[in-house]
C-alpha cells in the first residue's frame, strides 16, 4: 500500500483529496500539512511514498518545500497538484525534482492514477505542463549579445525589481530601462518579465 502526505493550505481541499484517497485500497493517507514548513518536517517523521503537494502556500512555497524533500529524503516521491500551468511554476517545480505534475481540475481517477504513477516511479504531467516544458526546450541559446548595461538590467529583473527600482539603482531614467527591456526582450526572443527572468536563471547565473 503507498503511503500519501496531503499537502494544501485550504482546508477543504486537503479533506477532499484525503476522502478521495480514503476510496481505494491500495492508497493511504499518513499524513496531512497545510504549509511546505510542515511537509518538511512531516516526511522526515513519516517516510510517506508520496507527497501530493500544492505549490502556492503561505511561507515555504510548495516548489522550495519539494527542493527540501527531495534533497533530504530523495526516495520520497512527489506529485504537485496546483491550479497553476504557466511556465514559472511548472518549471520551478520540476526543477525543485517534483516527479508529476497535475492541475486541481483533474478527473480524481486522474488524481488517484498520477499517485499509483508516481509510486511506480513514472512522470505523470497534465498537459498544458507538458507543453510548458517542451516550450522551454526551445529558449535562445545561451550566446545572446547583450551589453553589460543590459545585463544589468535583466539581472535586476530576475530580482524581481520594477522599472522605478531598477532606475533608482542604476541612476537612469525610468524610460531608459523600458528602452533596455525593449531590447532585450527582442534579442531573447520573449515577450515579459517573467520569460526574461527564467532565462536569465538559467543562462546568465546557470
Amino acid at each position: 500500500m503507498t503511503g500519501v502526505l496531503v499537502v494544501d493550505d485550504h482546508a477543504v481541499v486537503r479533506q477532499g483529496l484525503v476522502a478521495l484517497i480514503s476510496t481505494v485500497d491500495d492508497l493511504h493517507v499518513v499524513g496531512q500539512a497545510s504549509d511546505g514548513e510542515a511537509a518538511v518536517e512531516l516526511v522526515a517523521a513519516l517516510r510517506p511514498d508520496v507527497v501530493l503537494m500544492d505549490l502556492s502556500m503561505p511561507g515555504t512555497d510548495g516548489a522550495t518545500a519539494t527542493g527540501r524533500i527531495r534533497a533530504a529524503a530523495p526516495e520520497v516521491r512527489v506529485l504537485v497538484l496546483t491550479s497553476f500551468a504557466d511556465q514559472r511554476h511548472v518549471l520551478a517545480a520540476l526543477d525543485a525534482g517534483a516527479d508529476g505534475y497535475l492541475l486541481k481540475h483533474a478527473e480524481p481517477e486522474t488524481i488517484l492514477e498520477g499517485l499509483r504513477q508516481v509510486a511506480r516511479g513514472e512522470a505523470p504531467l497534465d498537459g498544458r505542463a507538458a507543453r510548458v516544458l517542451l516550450s522551454s526546450r526551445s529558449d535562445p541559446p545561451r550566446t545572446v549579445d547583450l551589453t553589460d548595461r543590459e545585463s544589468e538590467v535583466l539581472l535586476l529583473v530576475a530580482d524581481g525589481l520594477g522599472n522605478k527600482q531598477i532606475a533608482r539603482r542604476l541612476a537612469i531614467t525610468e524610460r531608459t530601462v523600458k528602452n533596455h527591456l525593449t531590447h532585450i526582450y527582442q534579442r531573447l526572443g520573449v515577450t515579459d518579465r517573467t520569460q526574461a527572468a527564467l532565462w536569465t536563471e538559467r543562462h546568465l547565473r546557470s
